[in-house]
């Protein structure tokens, strides 16, 4: 009933997003203990690491990649992967199935409706998802409803400074009114490619560029929110939730390398250090793991 989650929908309804064809390299199905350790995440509430058979909900799975790849990621878990888009669910349950993977259930939802499941999980993941709503706060704050006491949630978000090509490209398509055709796209798309301006040539270096239903999301979605470090910073204390890690092993990596102390990892202002001097290091997402503490 939302005015932008129905824009949205329709979107992804013409052009589902990704369209993928296969997952990346396997990885060995893990406990959430194992993974805590792996990712080097901070827990502010231990009990969550006893949990053996893990309730997961995919808030925003698309075309089921991540959804996928969660339910192969944590063993004996069961897995509901809900969506706007029933184009993009028929995609995720057809590479399920195709891929063999049982413990994962579809859904059609919009993520400001989930109250109405009456259900609470030990981890939720929504990645790509809360900066494409209306009000992302809004829709994060259902996701924390959600979530049992002691569990954990991974989010992933747009950074404002790692999008600042991006944000000027919108609008130069914004002011020059091209839409979001087919035909549209590839015409921008070769101006893109012929173009020597930097902030052009920096849009070839992803993946997304080369199909239009990535292209589609990179530079003509129909809703986009960005965020700073210290804004999420203030979500997570307005919504009751304690930051516990970046997921991306390269990032930490990289971050450790001028902030030793274990503890850095934790501090937020630290981070937000770190990406002023490192502007690109988030071009992807802000992805990172936070605990539902009372």
């Amino acid at each position: 009933t939302n005015r932008v989650s129905a824009i949205v929908r329709d979107q992804y309804e013409e052009k589902p997003y990704p369209r993928w064809i296969e997952l990346g390299s396997p990885s060995k199905p893990e406990s959430i203990s194992q993974l805590i350790q792996n990712v080097k995440l901070k827990l502010y509430n231990e009990k969550v690491k006893k949990i053996a058979n893990p309730k997961i909900l995919v808030a925003g799975c698309g075309t089921g990649q991540n959804s996928i790849e969660v339910a192969e990621r944590f063993e004996n878990s069961q897995v509901l992967a809900i969506d706007l888009s029933l184009s993009s669910l028929a995609y995720a349950k057809r590479k399920a199935k195709e891929l063999g993977v049982e413990n994962i259930q579809h859904m059609q939802a919009d993520i400001l409706n989930l109250g109405q499941l009456n259900n609470q999980f030990d981890i939720v993941e929504s990645t790509g998802v809360l900066h494409h709503m209306d009000n992302p706060k809004a829709g994060w704050k259902v996701l924390t409803n959600c979530l049992k006491s002691g569990g954990l949630m991974k989010i992933g978000l747009y950074s404002e400074l790692a999008r600042k090509p991006i944000v000027r490209i919108r609008a130069e398509i914004s002011k020059s009114g091209i839409g979001s055709s087919d035909v549209e796209m590839r015409s921008f798309r070769d101006l893109l490619i012929n173009s020597n301006k930097n902030h052009h040539k920096r849009m070839l270096e992803t993946s997304d560029f080369y199909s239009l239903s990535t292209l589609r999301d990179l530079l003509f979605h129909v809703q986009e929110h960005r965020f700073t470090i210290p804004q999420i910073a203030d979500c997570l204390d307005q919504l009751g939730l304690k930051f516990c890690g970046f997921e991306s092993k390269n990032i930490v990596s990289h971050f450790t390398h001028t902030n030793k102390a274990r503890d850095n990892l934790y501090d937020l202002d630290k981070w937000q250090t770190y990406e002023e001097a490192n502007p690109n290091a988030f071009a992807g997402m802000y992805q990172f793991w936070c605990q539902k503490v009372d």
